[in-house]
């Protein structure tokens, strides 16, 4: 890390240590977890919802509930952009390693991408939504018809309009995840999907999840409810691309394509939580998770949201986590140790509020600090 990372990721671990003792703080309502699994039971049995998982863990304590067609210990759903702080988590070991920095620009690994402001665009920008960037390609139902390989993905975001000027102000962006992604490609000349279950998935033990189906059958993950296309056109193409078709399960999207287990992503979040070391040195682990925008622009982590863009009114100030299009959401509370994790198979634009929100509301109620 360069001195600006080494002093923002000392001053986190500060904060962390003086924490007092978490087992102390936090509580554990288990009347109030049985109410938010009663809450999705209610969306399950009326059919809004077709599937779902609940887990909540603080230290020792774990509650796991699941629903309709989520069956067996641990249900594989597509997780969304809850892959963005994994891919964050996979780029950040380069950092780690020496050969990559925050301050480096993307134009250092892709020349061609100049003008209009892009060969100011750094990593960290890339990593927090800061560049300019958009979310999705123009023609991005057009790619997915087509069943387009994410290089080409690359080549759209390369040569995207910049909606301001990188730096001045936050705008979602999962071209600027897929950028950092493809950095890492070039440096490692390995695929993100075999770099993230290389050095994230394999020594956090999360054994059931990946990018793309890795060779699983896409009848072994839970179906994700129909979304509607963006265009008329789209509707006509919907089967060959939509979220449960083979293309987009087996692309392996670095911005949202991770298929996994909620119990797997309680043991991401935990590495980050305890910083332990196990991924990245504890203070890159700290750095992920604290904010990292410029001054007057919206806090937001290496890969990871911060409040108020996630978590629950009761959480705490330092909470990081991110939510997914699919219907996911995911945090973790420093102030109570507590992760929660709430993935379904309805669409997040569906309804509001979405039952995810509902359960991550009285769950964060659940361990409030005492």
């Amino acid at each position: 890390m360069n001195r600006r990372d080494i002093l923002k990721a000392t001053g986190a671990s500060m904060i962390t240590s003086q924490l007092p003792a978490q087992a102390a703080i936090a509580n554990w309502d288990s009347a109030r977890l049985d109410e938010a699994a009663k809450l999705m039971a209610g969306w399950i049995d009326d059919g809004r919802v077709q599937g779902a998982s609940i887990l909540v863990t603080q230290g020792p304590r774990r509650y796991a509930r699941n629903f309709g067609a989520a069956k067996g210990p641990e249900p594989v759903f597509l997780l969304a952009s809850i892959t963005k702080p994994m891919t964050a988590a996979a780029v950040i070991t380069l950092v780690d390693a020496g050969q990559l920095s925050l301050d480096d620009k993307v134009v250092k690994f892709f020349p061609a991408f100049t003008g209009d402001g892009r060969d100011t665009i750094t990593l960290r920008h890339c990593l927090t939504h800061t560049g300019g960037l958009p979310d999705m390609l123009a023609d991005d139902e057009g790619l997915r018809e087509r069943h387009a390989p994410l290089s080409d993905y690359r080549e759209g975001a390369l040569h995207a309009p910049l909606k301001f000027p990188p730096g001045s102000k936050y705008s979602y962006s999962s071209m600027g995840i897929l950028l950092s992604a493809e950095i890492a490609q070039k440096i490692t000349g390995k695929p993100i999907a075999d770099l993230v279950e290389e050095r994230v998935f394999k020594p956090l033990g999360m054994r059931h999840t990946g990018y793309g189906l890795r060779g699983r059958a896409n009848s072994a993950t839970v179906a994700s409810q129909g979304a509607p296309a963006m265009t008329e056109a789209g509707k006509k193409s919907w089967n060959g691309w939509n979220w449960n078709s083979e293309y987009w399960r087996n692309l392996g999207a670095p911005w949202g394509g991770a298929l996994g287990s909620a119990a797997d992503v309680a043991r991401f979040y935990d590495e980050f939580l305890h910083q332990r070391g196990g991924i990245l040195k504890p203070a890159s682990e700290a750095l992920m998770i604290t904010n990292q925008s410029p001054s007057g622009v919206k806090a937001s982590g290496l890969g990871f949201d911060l409040p108020p863009s996630v978590g629950a009114p009761a959480c705490g100030p330092r909470t990081f986590g991110h939510n997914g299009s699919t219907g996911t959401l995911s945090w973790a509370d420093p102030d109570t140790g507590t992760i929660c994790v709430v993935l379904t198979t309805l669409y997040e634009a569906a309804v509001r509020p979405h039952p995810t929100h509902l359960v991550s509301e009285l769950v964060a109620q659940a361990v409030a600090k005492a």
